[in-house]
């Protein structure tokens, strides 16, 4: 127990609070796209349904904050580095190996809770789950570079 104390003494809020939101606008995003390439519905509007899938689709994205973080901090990838001042969150090699150890859980424990449209990854199990780690990857890769200055 002492352990993760520490880790959560050492890691920074503001990375944690940045990233959660990076990934929830991830989630979001997908489901967007998902929702514009099943094409027009018969009758315009908010149905009952679509509620169902957003609220899913928000609970897919507490998850997959949940394990960012959880990850983040197993990895180190909310510590400031000491002797540099630098904050590890910016290093795409470490947010790499944080999607690889969240990425999978969560895809597939959002199929199990079955949170959102069930095929709004992919087809398969696998498809979907390749398409979260390389979708998630070069998100975080193309947002991270973009704001790595913000506080």
């Amino acid at each position: 127990m002492n352990t993760i104390n520490q880790r959560i003494q050492a890691a920074n809020p503001l990375s944690i609070r940045r990233d959660i939101i990076l990934v929830t606008c991830f989630v979001l995003c997908r489901y967007f796209l998902y929702d514009i390439s099943t094409g027009s519905k018969i009758v315009p509007g908010f149905e009952l349904q679509d509620i169902v899938y957003l609220t899913g689709t928000l609970s897919s994205a507490a998850l997959l904050g949940l394990f960012w973080t959880m990850a983040g901090l197993l990895t180190r990838l909310f510590e400031v580095n000491p002797i540099s001042g630098n904050s590890r969150s910016n290093d795409l090699v470490a947010n790499a190996v944080n999607v690889a150890m969240c990425c999978p859980l969560w895809i597939a424990l959002e199929h199990a809770l079955e949170f959102g449209p069930v095929d709004v990854g992919g087809v398969t199990l696998d498809a979907t789950i390749v398409n979260g780690w390389v979708g998630l990857t070069l998100f975080v890769g193309v947002v991270k570079s973009l704001t790595k200055d913000w506080q």
